[in-house]
């Protein structure tokens, strides 16, 4: 019986309230209505995906930054450690745009798939020498 009760109360309904407005002469019901009018505004739209920096600006370009060709084939990954999940696995040969260097590490764009991610730096050289 008091499973019967606790389910009753806990699936209650409220009782739907009805507000009624009088839209003859007299207006002042509706301003003193507990439910305030809708009303539109514009919010503006000010997406910020991240900063952007010279930095960027300089990866835009493309053509200022370091190529590097790679010696092996080599793990692509989200960040800087072999702990970071894989990307991808960049074939031997592969030529990347170097973004960034943090010791080995180095951040870099394929110019193949166009991916970005991290790679330890000993297993390139220089896209120039063959």
């Amino acid at each position: 019986m008091a499973f019967d009760d606790a389910m009753k109360v806990a699936l209650a309904v409220p009782e739907p309230r009805t507000v009624e407005i009088d839209e003859g002469e007299n207006n002042d019901a509706a301003a003193a209505s507990p439910l305030s009018p809708l009303g539109a505004r514009e919010v503006p739209s000010s997406p910020k995906i991240f900063d952007e920096t010279a930095e960027v600006a300089n990866q835009m370009q493309g053509a200022s930054r370091e190529r590097v060709r790679t010696t092996t084939d080599l793990n692509l990954r989200e960040g800087p450690d072999p702990a970071y999940l894989k990307v991808e696995t960049l074939a031997n040969g592969t030529i990347l745009l170097v973004l960034e260097k943090d010791g080995k590490w180095w951040r870099v764009k394929s110019t193949t798939t166009g991916k970005e991610g991290w790679i330890n730096g000993t297993y390139v050289k220089s896209a120039d020498m063959q």
